[in-house]
């Protein structure tokens, strides 16, 4: 599984720039070098991921599951689109732009939110037919120990999820802001309306590292 997972991280590093070399409007490469950097980091952590709760096959389905959450991926890396004003036409242009990236995010997100539930509901058969075993000395405490550890990256790798999306919301409420400062109420109404499907989003990222986490206590030894 670990050389997949190296091959994984070599495509996404080779991947995410390439479409982007014929692009010469700079706003245009930007935007579109964080779709691709962010897709192809997704199918890596997404791939990471899957191989945890179903080895090989699973870093195949988790690679997919990682590729819809894209999009928040490319948020960890470099600034945020908040903070890029000045590359677009206008106002307008730069609002509808954030607009359309939050959507987008909150789209993948829930998609992503989707994917995690199942996997998790996996996890957590797997985790309790493992303690059955190990009560009845069928399987030992290394093998406790290794499911313990999986589900620990798992936790982590949700807790980046989670740091990207206060990125979102962060550089969001920014937009916002701007928007009811140049009497946008229009665009600000919209950008509020998706910071809180953002925050539903989190809250759900966020429980279901509460559910790992008891499955952790569950197996420990």
């Amino acid at each position: 599984m670990r050389r997949i997972i190296v091959l994984l991280l070599a495509l996404s590093l080779l991947g995410a720039p390439a479409g982007c070399a014929n692009i010469q409007d700079d706003g245009t490469r930007t935007k579109t070098e964080g779709t691709l950097t962010g897709a192809a980091g997704g199918a890596l952590i997404g791939g990471i991921v899957g191989g945890l709760v179903g080895g090989e096959k699973g870093i195949v389905a988790g690679a997919a599951i990682g590729a819809a959450a894209g999009g928040l991926i490319g948020l960890m890396v470099g600034s945020h689109i908040a903070n890029k004003k000045a590359e677009y036409a206008s106002e307008e242009a730069w609002l509808d732009a954030c607009l359309n990236q939050v959507e987008a995010t909150n789209n993948k997100l829930k998609d992503y939110n989707k994917s995690l539930t199942a996997e998790i509901a996996k996890l957590d058969k797997e985790t309790k037919n493992l303690q059955a075993q190990y009560a009845a000395k069928t399987a030992d405490k290394k093998a406790l120990l290794a499911e313990q550890k999986k589900i620990q990256e798992q936790i982590s790798a949700t807790n980046d999820l989670i740091a990207g999306v206060d990125k979102e919301i962060a550089g969001q409420q920014t937009v916002m802001e701007d928007a009811k400062a140049n009497n946008r109420s229009n665009e600000a109404a919209l950008l509020d309306a998706e910071i809180a499907a953002l925050k539903r989003q989190k809250a759900q990222l966020e429980e279901s590292n509460k559910q790992l986490a008891n499955m952790s206590s569950r197996i420990s030894v």
